[in-house]
């Protein structure tokens, strides 16, 4: 399976998404593979970091481009104990590549206006090109009104989104260069939806 983390926002959470949902998939017993195609390189970072901590992640990530995501489909679309999860930037022609390449789509994003205009047009692009996705709510705050609110406009408009969203904890900022622990935050929850949704 191809799994993409893509929004037109940056810094909504895609890497760490990426980086935690990986985990999930490797504790599933799945073949997993991280493809960083942003830029920034953040998820590369963090695999980088984790290695010279002594705790590298359970799984490769690897720079990725056009072409290599070309080649990751040939090898993992569709299969079910094989899972690739790309890391996409806010733009670019890699976007193209890598939502063609997926069975299914993830897009993270906060609760805020802005956050959720520029999730708007990215769900827009899915469904133009009859894409499977979901909308995943990052560091939210449960018991506020933005959340509620966020939640009612993805339902008034008719937007997939996924039942877990994750939630603003200072403890998942402190994982950043090093492998998760025995808790995912939700983002186990999020995975299984996942694999609901694919079967």
């Amino acid at each position: 399976m191809i799994i993409s983390l893509l929004n037109l926002k940056g810094g909504v959470g895609k890497t760490t998404s990426c980086i935690a949902l990986a985990t999930a998939a490797v504790r599933d017993g799945k073949v997993v593979v991280v493809l960083d195609a942003d830029p920034q390189g953040s998820a590369t970072f963090w695999a980088d970091n984790a290695d010279d901590n002594g705790r590298p992640l359970p799984f490769e990530v690897n720079a990725a481009n056009p072409a290599t995501i070309k080649r990751a489909a040939k090898k993992f679309q569709g299969d079910a104990d094989k899972w690739a999860f790309i890391d996409c930037p806010p733009n670019g022609t890699i976007l193209d590549a890598a939502q063609e390449a997926s069975d299914f789509v993830i897009i993270p994003t906060g609760t805020g206006n802005a956050d959720l205009v520029k999730t708007a047009e990215t769900v827009r692009t899915m469904e133009a090109n009859d894409k499977l996705y979901a909308v995943l709510l990052t560091r939210v705050l449960t018991n506020t009104n933005g959340f509620k609110i966020a939640q009612e406009n993805l339902e008034n408009g008719s937007i997939s989104f996924f039942d877990a969203a994750i939630r603003q904890k200072e403890d998942l900022k402190g994982y950043f260069g090093l492998p998760f622990g025995s808790s995912l935050y939700g983002y186990e929850d999020v995975y299984s939806e996942i694999k609901e949704a694919l079967q």
